[in-house]
């Protein structure tokens, strides 16, 4: 059972379960390689949806696996 990730825009990738969740992860664009923006540590849980709060090592493979270079930083918080 793993994550998948699919680009939907240049700046967008949407990561998803095998539930069929769904997560829109955040893209710069125009750069090569593409980066893919993720939250700190720290702000995962505020910032992610629940189904993703143990799987922060996997959605970072996955993105690395799609070719992204991962990004930490500040993120938005997520509005439940």
């Amino acid at each position: 059972m793993s994550l998948t990730a699919q680009p939907r825009w240049k700046e967008e990738i949407v990561v998803g379960d095998e539930a069929g969740q769904s997560f829109v992860v955040d893209c710069g664009w125009g750069v090569d390689p593409p980066v893919a923006y993720v939250p700190s540590m720290q702000d995962w849980k505020r910032c992610m949806p629940a189904w993703l709060w143990e799987r922060r090592d996997e959605l970072i493979e996955v993105l690395r696996g799609a070719g992204h270079v991962v990004h930490e930083g500040p993120y938005p918080a997520l509005h439940r």
